[in-house]
């Protein structure tokens, strides 16, 4: 046994110090001298001395320290050998305490001198004298000797003083030294070569050499660290030697290993020793079980010595989406355990779940995939019912991404989760969550949300915060909800005094501003001194002109710009942009630059806004090159950007929309090219794109026929460009779709739109409801060959589907719509609607349907105003003159043409001109009678009146109105029906023809007639292009026809004076190619 025991004693000590010797036998003989108690003889090695070293008492970490390895403990009975000393007889005991007190150098100057004594021999001798001269003698040549042999000893203890000294040294300037960090190799040698030496290293030291080795990239250095880590005592190992040994073992993969020395840390000391890493280590690589062993020793003891980093510095390194989705693995152990262990097992492990659902949850403003959080949160509640903290964490998560990156998805998903804990879970929401909702319902126009919270802060909190009144009074102000902002700032003045009461009652004024509403702008304002003590300041003043402004109400608007002046308030340049920007809507150049010169007069600096006026008054009536000039001089003029607390006036506060309103001319006029060299013009100059600026891009692509870029604008690229689509985006590209006849594209983006929780517009219900009436037009065709009643029901349906959820509040959204003409927004709200059912059902006589729609029109207009109900708008008059003129009532269509004629005077007169001298019509309404002149037109064909259709046109001419291409194709048309053929063919030379492309470039006439009628299809913005349509050179065709069919000296005198007035026009006419169609087949067929 004793010999296995110091078997074991050698081979232990190797394992521990890594001291390369050579091997030992399993089994071998005891010294001959250790039952003699010769044991000092024994060649014990150099581990074996310092584990029998007694620890110093002035040794700070108790002990001292020999090759970096700390004392055994002392026994009790005093000697330092705490292992197997029960096997040593009492002699050899005694010897060993003399020895542990001395070192090595005292250990071999002993051996030494043991092994001279058993060399010397004794002799005896009766001579006294000779023997006591020769031991004399002897005692002499002995001292002499021993003190030879002290100084050599003197000599080599110095000598090896000096070798430690200078290997320590070395050393440190490798653990110390700039730049030394990668010389690990021979930071490792002279640590072998201390440990041989039976030097010890200081703490600091040792730990520094552990930083190098598990800094090290190399495998050799990373195996190494374990190895110092097992050449360092149990009792002496700390925490920043595990901490280096767990991450060097991590960076070779070897989680197994980490975990071992993380339990290992655990059983012996204190502290944060690694525990972040591996448990990182093991959530990424899935290893449940060591993240879970890792945790509940955390768990276990965080109270106690864990400080505020603890365990979730590495987990809380990894991206928010990997969190979440580690957060539900560990639901899913967690899951597993539940069903596979005993209670007290899966209570520990659920608890392991939750504590990281809720690190992942608490993480704010960090961006994060949805589906990611919405799993995490249905795999939680099947392991438990999850508590209303969860959920309140998660909103928060949410709405701050939301209010961070602006992302629709996750506020959506967050506002969601909110109304699912305050519905089905009946959780009481704290003042914190109530704010943070309120905020993003207030960011994202949810005037539904802006009331549940108002009814959450009034169920469940005795008093709304002074801020939420503020949010509250600002929400329902923007959406024109004024008499619930009439009672909240009644109940804030109640609480918290009058101290915000100028910002109530501009907000007061500003729900009557997205309402449209002048009268009820006019009461408040004249109110505001007696019910609230207060006296409008100017920017009251500015609201409330900015309410004339809105509706085109410019006289009103002026009348009140001169009050203001009198009332000794000097305006501002945001008073002069209001008055700008409603002559620039109205494309009254002259006016608009008129404000401008004097505000430029009277030294008020311009605004964004002025200038996006001034560019707007040129863009409108053409003058392009003017508003380049202008765009380019705006780029370095200092201009005062508009104030972010005049909410009246729209838009941001860069250069933006003065570029979009140049953009969206080009495209509206057709030329793409401009279109795209403007685009990079503004990229070049740094101009933000906005939700303006891809409208008209989109636009731009519709005209083109690139349908599927304009919709990959809408889906994929405008959210990437964080840019929210609006109603309007959906509403050009739905209006494109009509036109081209796509009308279930249309009914896509019409669900599309709704999905993404957008509200109808008059732009898209329009879109709609123009391709529900097509739809059903086309169903009832395939259905009977024979005809029979039109029933537009889709159509009507989404009619009445509109008119039911119709609200003054949908005034308040300020950006451009689509459809809404020329009417102002009071109006074309509600009036947009109709003209086009009121013609679809009178194109087909179904008169009594024009009646029940005329008369919806009627009672719907009466909630905005008594006056649009007897004086409708020109759309709806244009609409009627159809269901008249086809029911033969010529009179009442004429009644219409009058009517019409009247207010298209009103809405088209210049501020301040004469209507009796010309040039007082406004260049944007210059086109005003087109349609209503065209159905005019029919009803005097219809009663054979054609010559009244001439004066009629001078009149229109000269009260200083123009006629659109379609107005001249259909004079020409009408014409030539009548058998008029020379005033046709010379109408069409004098008129059309300069706008003639030619037949070249439709190249071949195999598909040139899908090419001639998408050409000639009228389109809104050719307008004012003038060229001959498809039906016209039809018409033009027949009479030719006919001429030639004539005898031979009548036709050809008749050709001859066709070919004298419109050379042209008959080129045209000679060269068109035949096609197979039904009108060509009807006006050239010749039996």
């Amino acid at each position: 046994m004793i010999e296995r025991a110091a078997t074991c004693l050698e081979s232990g000590g190797k394992h521990l110090l890594r001291i390369p010797t050579k091997p030992f036998r399993k089994h071998r003989s005891l010294h001959s001298t250790f039952w003699s108690h010769g044991a000092g003889d024994i060649n014990l090695p150099a581990w074996w001395h310092a584990f029998l070293q007694v620890p110093s008492a002035s040794d700070p970490l108790w002990g001292s320290r020999t090759n970096g390895l700390a004392a055994q403990s002392v026994a009790s009975d005093g000697i330092g050998l705490g292992l197997l000393h029960f096997l040593y007889p009492g002699q050899t005991l005694a010897f060993i305490r003399r020895c542990v007190s001395e070192n090595a150098t005292t250990l071999r100057r002993r051996r030494r001198s043991r092994i001279l004594l058993q060399r010397s021999r004794s002799y005896t001798s009766t001579a006294d004298n000779s023997s006591g001269i020769q031991e004399e003698q002897d005692d002499a040549a002995h001292e002499a000797n021993a003190q030879a042999a002290s100084n050599g000893r003197v000599s080599a203890l110095e000598s090896a003083g000096a070798k430690e000294a200078d290997m320590k040294a070395k050393l440190n300037r490798l653990l110390y030294g700039a730049g030394q960090s990668s010389n690990t190799e021979q930071m490792w040698q002279i640590f072998q070569e201390l440990q041989e030496a039976a030097i010890s290293l200081d703490p600091g030291d040792l730990a520094q050499l552990f930083k190098y080795l598990s800094a090290s990239s190399g495998v050799r250095d990373l195996r190494r660290t374990r190895d110092l880590l097992d050449s360092v005592p149990l009792s002496e190992r700390r925490a920043i030697h595990y901490a280096c040994a767990i991450s060097a073992a991590l960076k070779q993969n070897d989680l197994k290993s980490a975990v071992a020395v993380h339990r290992e840390a655990a059983s012996q000391i204190q502290g944060s020793f690694g525990s972040s890493i591996v448990f990182k280590h093991a959530v990424v690589h899935s290893n449940l079980v060591a993240a879970f062993a890792v945790w509940q020793h955390y768990w276990n003891n965080k109270e106690i010595y864990f400080g505020p980093a603890d365990i979730w510095d590495g987990f809380d390194a990894l991206s928010l989406s990997k969190q979440m989705q580690k957060a539900t693995e560990a639901v899913d152990f967690a899951i597993g355990r539940i069903e596979a262990t005993s209670f007290d097992d899966a209570a520990t492990a659920r608890r392991f779940a939750c504590s990281l659902i809720q690190r992942a949850l608490s993480v704010r403003n960090a961006d994060f995939e949805c589906s990611f959080q919405v799993r995490l949160l249905e795999r939680a509640q099947k392991m438990q019912p999850l508590t209303p903290v969860f959920f309140k964490a998660a909103i928060l998560q949410s709405l701050s991404v939301a209010k961070e990156k602006q992302s629709y998805s996750h506020s959506a998903w967050g506002l969601r989760l909110y109304r699912r804990l305050r519905g089905k879970m009946k959780i009481a929401p704290d003042l914190e969550l109530l704010h943070t909702v309120l905020g993003r319902f207030f960011a994202i126009h949810d005037w539904r949300g802006l009331y549940m919270v108002l009814e959450d802060y009034r169920t469940h909190h005795e008093a709304i915060p002074q801020s939420a009144y503020r949010l509250l009074i600002s929400g329902f102000a923007r959406e024109g909800y004024l008499d619930t902002i009439d009672q909240l700032v009644r109940e804030a003045i109640d609480r918290y005094g009058t101290g915000d009461i100028s910002k109530y009652a501009r907000s007061l004024l500003y729900a009557c501003f997205r309402r449209a509403q002048v009268g009820e702008a006019v009461g408040v304002f004249e109110s505001l001194q007696e019910k609230y003590g207060y006296r409008p300041d100017l920017r009251a003043w500015n609201i409330l002109l900015a309410t004339y402004a809105r509706v085109g109400d410019c006289d009103g608007a002026m009348t009140l710009f001169d009050k203001l002046v009198a009332a000794e308030l000097s305006p501002n340049s945001s008073t002069y942009g209001i008055l700008m920007g409603m002559f620039a809507k109205k494309s009254d150049y002259e006016a608009t630059t008129m404000l401008y010169e004097r505000a430029i007069s009277e030294a008020v600096k311009p605004n964004t806004g002025m200038l996006e006026s001034l560019v707007l008054a040129q863009t409108t009536n053409d003058r392009l090159d003017e508003a380049n000039e202008t765009l380019e001089a705006a780029l370095t003029m200092d201009l005062e950007p508009r104030s972010p607390r005049a909410p009246y006036l729209s838009g941001d506060h860069s250069r933006t929309r003065m570029w979009n309103a140049v953009l969206g001319r080009y495209a509206m006029t057709g030329q793409l090219d401009e279109v795209s060299l403007l685009y990079k013009r503004m990229h070049k100059a740094k101009i933000p794109f906005d939700d303006i600026t891809y409208a008209t891009l989109i636009q731009a692509f519709c005209i083109k026929n690139e349908h599927h870029i304009a919709r990959k604008i809408l889906i994929e690229v405008m959210p990437k460009a964080g840019v929210r689509a609006t109603a309007l985006h959906y509403a050009i590209l739905m209006g494109s779709y009509v036109t081209r006849r796509d009308y279930p594209a249309v009914l896509d983006l019409s669900k599309r739109m709704l999905s993404k929780g957008l509200t109808p517009t008059p732009g898209t219900q329009n879109a709609l409801m123009r391709a529900a009436s097509k739809i059903d037009e086309q169903a009832q065709r395939d259905q009977s060959s024979t005809g029979g009643t039109f029933n537009a029901d889709r159509a009507e349906e989404v009619l009445a589907q509109t008119l039911d959820s119709l609200d003054p509040s949908q005034l308040a959204p300020l950006g451009p719509t689509k459809y809404s003409q020329s009417s102002p927004p009071d109006v074309a709200l509600h009036a947009s609607y109709f003209p086009y059912m009121i013609a679809l059902h009178g194109r087909q006589r179904q008169f009594d349907k024009v009646a029940e729609i005329y008369n919806k029109f009627v009672a719907t207009a009466r909630k905005f105003g008594p006056d649009v109900a007897t004086s409708p708008p020109v759309e709806i008059l244009s609409a009627l003159m159809v269901s008249y003129t086809n029911a033969g009532d010529h009179n009442e269509t004429e009644k219409c043409w009058r009517l019409a004629f009247e207010k298209s005077k009103e809405i088209a007169c210049k501020a301040g001109a004469d209507t009796s001298q010309p040039g007082w019509v406004l260049y944007k309404y210059r086109f005003l009678l087109a349609l209503p002149l065209t159905r005019y037109m029919n009803s005097l064909q219809a009663m054979s009146r054609v010559d009244d259709i001439g004066p009629l046109i001078t009149s229109v001419q000269n009260a200083g109105f123009q006629l659109s291409t379609p107005n001249w194709n259909k004079y020409i048309q009408i014409l030539a029906q009548e058998g008029r053929a020379l005033s046709a063919f010379e109408l069409c030379e004098r008129e059309l023809m300069d706008g003639w492309p030619g037949w070249e470039q439709f190249g071949s006439h195999r598909h040139a007639k899908l090419k001639i009628k998408a050409k000639w299809a009228p389109k809104s913005w050719e307008i004012g292009r003038r060229f001959p349509q498809y039906e016209t050179m039809v018409y033009l065709a027949g009479l030719y026809l006919d001429a030639q069919g004539m005898a031979y000296g009548v036709g050809k005198e008749l050709l001859k004076s066709y070919e004298r007035v419109a050379p042209r026009a008959v080129e045209a006419v000679v060269r068109m190619p035949r096609f197979e169609d039904e009108m060509q087949e009807r006006v050239l067929r010749r039996d």
